[in-house]
Order: C-alpha cells, then sequence, then structure tokens
C-alpha cells in the first residue's frame, strides 16, 4: 500500500488561526463589556428616579401631616357643632355653606398629594434592575394614594358641591353628620398613609435608595 501523502501546512495558518480567536475573543469581550456598561448605566438610572420618589414622599409625608390635623379639627368643629344642635329645642336649619366659615375656616383644603416623581419613574427609571418587592411596595402605597386618600377627598367635594339642592336650607343635621363621617374617614386614611409612607422609607433606605 502506498502511505498518503502528507501535506505541509502553510506557514501562516497557524498566525491566522491565532488572530481569529483573538477577534472572536474581543467581539464577545465587547459584549460582555458593553452588557456591564448598559447594566451599571440602568442601576443608576433606576436608584436616581427612586431618590427622586423617597424626596417626593418625604414631602407628601409633611403635607399629609398638615391637612390630616386640619381634617381632624373639622370633623372635631362639626361635632362641636352637633351638640350644640342637639342641645337646641328647636330643629336647626341651614346650608352647609352656611355653616362652613366656622366648621371649616381653611375651605376643604385638598391633601395635594404629588406622584409625578412615581410615574416618572415607571416610565423612564429601568426599575426592573431593582429588586421586585421594593418596586411592588411602592407602587402599592401610590396605588393606596390614589384610591383612598385622595378618592376620599373628591367624594367629600363631589357631596359638598352637589349641586344647587345644597344651597336651599334644610335640616342640618343630616348633613353635618354626613359631612362630619367623611373628614373623620379622611384624616384616618392621612394618618394610616403617613404610615405607610414611613415604612416605605425604611424599606427603600434598606434597599440602599435615600433621598
Amino acid at each position: 500500500m502506498t502511505s498518503p501523502i502528507s501535506i505541509p501546512k502553510p506557514p501562516w495558518l497557524g498566525r491566522a488561526l491565532i488572530e481569529a480567536g483573538l477577534i472572536v475573543f474581543a467581539v464577545v469581550l465587547g459584549f460582555i463589556v458593553n452588557e456591564w456598561r448598559e447594566d451599571v448605566a440602568d442601576r443608576r438610572a433606576a436608584r436616581e428616579a427612586m431618590s427622586r420618589v423617597v424626596a417626593e414622599i418625604e414631602s407628601n409625608i409633611t403635607q399629609l401631616e398638615r391637612v390630616a390635623t386640619y381634617h381632624e379639627a373639622v370633623a372635631a368643629r362639626i361635632g362641636d357643632r352637633l351638640a350644640e344642635i342637639d342641645a337646641s329645642e328647636t330643629p336647626v336649619t341651614g346650608t352647609i355653606f352656611g355653616e362652613s366659615a366656622r366648621i371649616m375656616p381653611q375651605g376643604i383644603n385638598a391633601p395635594g398629594l404629588s406622584r409625578f416623581a412615581w410615574t416618572h419613574a415607571q416610565q423612564h427609571g429601568r426599575l426592573d434592575v431593582l429588586p421586585y418587592e421594593v418596586v411592588a411596595e411602592t407602587a402599592r402605597v401610590y396605588d393606596m394614594q390614589a384610591n383612598g386618600v385622595e378618592s376620599t377627598w373628591r367624594q367629600i367635594v363631589d357631596l359638598l358641591f352637589a349641586g344647587p339642592e345644597v344651597m336651599e336650607e334644610a335640616d342640618l343635621r343630616p348633613v353635618l353628620q354626613f359631612t362630619a363621617i367623611g373628614f373623620t374617614e379622611l384624616a384616618s386614611q392621612e394618618r394610616y398613609l403617613i404610615a405607610q409612607y414611613r415604612s416605605l422609607l425604611e424599606d427603600l433606605r434598606e434597599a440602599g435608595i435615600d433621598g
């Protein structure tokens, strides 16, 4: 049998293989570095966005503490007025607007809460890089703000500005009782939201997020 013919390898082949390997390594390394840079940028964006959320929550707490105290005082004034009506020997008639200067000297006083920082963080903050529990708890508390305090305040406004009939004189006791229930519930929700805000701030700071 004849032995197989040995074809000599060209001298450049080894160098070409090494260069090809280096090119592949450089491309893969480039992808890894780019992903790392994007991850760092995403985490920085998320923490900056959530830092603004922390500042917004702190501002909301300050605002809530002010209006909750006022709304509690309104409920107390209505209670005092109801006690006077109960002590009267004759029915007391009037309108809620006729009583407003006494029981609501600063008007209804909206909570005035902000959610802009949280909305902006959801849209531009790359929050998917943060722990799920942190993002979910933040969303829950902001939903509580919208569906609790802000919703109850709007219901009170709707009650007091329901239409022309609210200007008609009638027995004051029912409308004052209903208004007192509204303000008592609103103040209670505001105090609860303050507690939830503070708990959320603790969770955010434990996660390394601060204002």
